[in-house]
């Protein structure tokens, strides 16, 4: 299934999703279309649980940081979840574009949001316990702003307009962004 997937990625980026095909994925995994059929339906199936596994990793990634950091105040947590946020998209930034233009159109959409929440619910359980720092009494807008402006200024710095800026530079300004936000 692993094989099968991430022939279904190399596919997706260099021929895009019009072009991709379960026989082309079949091809390129060197298994036959009938042992793809096994695990997924169709294209969409195939794309939909692309999206999903990225969104699965995206939460996962900042829930543990979260976790790991949740004491530290937002000037320690920000940068670190801002540059954990770069290097995910940068593992494979046209990936990263792909999937994303594919969400609605592989109905992953719900999948995606209860992820996006999940996400949400925790920063602000993160704000919440570095209150009398922040700048903002509303934690729950103030981490649905927070968690929209990371997600789509690291996705077009990294791979919706590649070459911009490089990461270090995407880093910091993000995270003076976020900071200047919440803590003034």
């Amino acid at each position: 299934m692993d094989a099968i997937l991430e022939a279904t990625a190399h596919v997706l980026v260099e021929d895009g999703y019009d072009k991709t095909s379960t026989n082309r994925v079949a091809k390129r995994a060197g298994v036959s279309i009938g042992s793809l059929y096994q695990y997924f339906p169709n294209k969409e199936a195939l794309v939909g649980e692309l999206v999903d596994r990225y969104s699965n990793r995206v939460m996962e990634l900042i829930l543990a940081a979260l976790g790991e950091h949740g004491d530290a105040p937002p000037s320690v947590t920000a940068p670190v979840l801002v540059q954990a946020m770069i290097d995910l998209k940068r593992e494979n930034p046209e990936l990263a574009r792909v999937l994303r233009d594919q969400i609605p159109r592989v109905g992953r959409m719900q999948h995606y949001e209860t992820n996006l929440a999940t996400i949400i619910d925790a920063v602000a359980a993160y704000l919440a316990v570095h209150r009398e720092t922040l700048r903002i009494d509303d934690v729950e807008a103030a981490a649905f702003v927070t968690v929209q402006t990371v997600d789509a200024a690291t996705h077009a710095g990294v791979a919706g307009m590649p070459g911009t800026m490089d990461d270090a530079r995407l880093a910091t300004h993000v995270t003076d962004l976020v900071l200047s936000y919440l803590v003034g």
